[in-house]
């Protein structure tokens, strides 16, 4: 006769195992620093995220943490949204070409500062932003950063 409570141990390890490795795939995959690209019609949504755990009480002594990547946009709209911030472009055009594509948060006295930017390798063109504070209810594991998506 099998002892259950060895198995129910040993079930409840591997599906601990099994959920920490999914996370660390998840974080490896989102933390690649590959170009990407977007168009109006046939290209999905694209991401600039990172998954990280956050204090519910930063202070400005704490680091800011930036993400980047190259992005190479057709030209058209799109609608584009801070992940974990709240501020948006509804409808926005863009040009096309390449841009530097960046989010940044910033700890400060009780809140996060999002800062997001869209640098486009075209001089003529004026870098475009988004900002928003956050005031987060609880210590976790936080997605952030922003999304384009193509309209």
């Amino acid at each position: 006769m099998s002892d259950p409570i060895g198995e129910e141990t040993i079930v409840a390890r591997i599906s601990r195992i099994t959920l920490a490795l999914t996370a660390l795939l998840g974080v490896a995959v989102l933390s690649a620093q590959s170009p990407a690209s977007a168009a109006a019609q046939d290209n999905p949504t694209a991401f600039n995220t990172r998954e990280q755990f956050l204090d519910a009480h930063p202070t400005p002594i704490m680091d800011k943490v930036c993400i980047d990547r190259r992005i190479e946009l057709a030209a058209g709209n799109y609608d584009w949204n801070q992940v974990l911030g709240d501020a948006k472009r509804s409808n926005v055009y863009l040009g096309a070409g390449w841009y530097t594509w960046e989010d940044c948060l910033i700890p400060d006295d009780g809140f996060y500062r999002q800062e997001t930017s869209l640098n486009p390798d075209n001089s003529d063109w004026q870098t475009i932003r988004l900002k928003d504070d956050e005031r987060l209810t609880q210590s976790a594991i936080f997605t952030w950063g922003s999304f384009l998506d193509p309209l």
